[in-house]
């Protein structure tokens, strides 16, 4: 597929208009001598009028002069009127046609580009889209597989997140990859009424104008989790969190993934508009009794830490969530509940898997991309009642997904 790394834009410029002038008859010269004597009898005229006013004394310094308060006021509106005379009198009056072109002009169109294999589009990254329907249908195999081998007495949901790309970027850039939402349909349609598809798409899009995806990285903020959170409580039948009861803290100048990518040798900062336009990660304090037990990459054994990393700062800002993407973290709390979820996730699971600790008793997360161990078996003889896979559509139409999803499962 070509790539246009940008567009063309009409632009309209204002008209000026000439006026043409009068010809002149080509008469003899009879009409001349009636001119002149027109002319004479204007110079009469106005000689009379002179005398006139000599002999009624309008010349005259003695002449009754207005009061002051009335002489003031005639000055003040004289000179309005002078002032607005002049200043109309600076500027060129345009024609009805000229102002009707004006008004028309549109807004400065913005030009979209790629920098590497990052499309960069009002000082924004953004991911292109290449899934295709088979790449679909195969991860629609590999969850059904995972439903299959955990049986009846689990729920299932399978929840897929589109790119900020699908929100952000206008139409006339849509085509630079594939269609989206039509693959994350077609994921669910292949899945088989077992497995309860949580579709996310139509709240985001109701948000689009708020801050719900990073504009320097490749994950959705902790508010455009939170919207995909609230319709996983409907799917899950539990009440859920309101966002706006929660306390907040924020790591500023983040500069994401999608900034970092653009880097190189030759520019080390990376792509100029992105270095320039840099994230917010805020986060949210979720209330409750729980702890926290983190297996961190490159660590042989479990710790004990908080639900959030606080302390995380610049490219890896986002990993204040969980503590980024780890083999697992098990969050245990004091709710009774009766239920216990786990979740398999990509990036995209970070932010979103915080809120769900008011709602289990329970929350065990994993990534397939680090975790050893059968998964299945884990749930099975922890009595996980439910499972949430969530993937990016980025993630889910990629091959090292699939191998990775099926690789704990054995």
């Amino acid at each position: 597929m070509g790539r246009r790394s940008s567009y063309g834009y009409s632009s309209y410029k204002s008209r000026s208009y000439g006026y043409g002038g009068y010809r002149r008859s080509s008469g003899g010269g009879g009409g001349k001598k009636v001119i002149i004597a027109v002319i004479t009898v204007c110079v009469l005229l106005a000689a009379a009028a002179v005398a006139v006013c000599a002999y009624f004394g309008v010349f005259d310094k003695n002449a009754v002069q207005p009061s002051e308060s009335e002489g003031s006021e005639k000055s003040v509106t004289s000179s309005k009127i002078e002032s607005s005379v002049a200043e109309n009198s600076e500027k060129p009056q345009q024609s009805s046609a000229e102002s009707s072109v004006q008004s028309s002009v549109p807004a400065k169109d913005i030009k979209g580009s790629f920098d590497g294999n990052v499309f960069i589009y009002d000082k924004q990254g953004y991911e292109i889209f290449y899934g295709t329907d088979e790449s679909a249908k195969k991860y629609a195999s590999t969850v059904a597989g995972i439903k299959s081998s955990l049986g009846n007495s689990v729920k299932v949901y399978n929840m897929v997140a589109p790119t900020h790309g699908l929100f952000g970027l206008p139409d006339k850039y849509k085509d630079l990859g594939n269609d989206e939402k039509a693959n994350i349909d077609m994921i669910y349609s292949s899945l088989g009424k077992d497995i309860i598809t949580i579709d996310v798409t139509k709240s985001l899009e109701s948000h689009k104008g708020e801050y719900t995806y990073f504009k320097t990285d490749n994950n959705w903020t902790a508010l455009g989790a939170y919207y995909a959170y609230k319709e996983f409580c409907k799917a899950a039948a539990v009440d859920g969190l309101d966002i706006k009861n929660l306390p907040t803290g924020e790591i500023k100048n983040f500069l994401g993934s999608l900034s970092v990518s653009t880097r190189t040798d030759k520019n080390p900062n990376g792509n100029r508009d992105l270095a320039a336009n840099s994230d917010t990660v805020k986060y949210y304090t979720i209330p409750g009794n729980y702890t926290c037990t983190l297996l961190e990459n490159g660590k042989d054994s479990p710790q004990e830490v908080s639900l959030i990393a606080t302390f995380a700062e610049g490219s890896n800002a986002y990993s204040a969530f969980i503590w980024g993407n780890n083999p697992y973290m098990d969050i245990k709390t004091d709710k009774k509940t009766g239920r216990k979820l786990c979740i398999i996730k990509d990036s995209y699971g970070c932010a979103f898997a915080p809120f769900t600790v008011n709602d289990f008793d329970e929350v065990y997360i994993i990534d397939p991309t680090y975790y050893n161990g059968n998964i299945v078996d884990f749930i099975k003889r922890n009595k996980y009642t439910d499972v949430l896979i969530l993937n990016s559509v980025m993630t889910a139409n990629t091959q090292i997904r699939l191998d990775e999803l099926k690789s704990v499962l054995k």
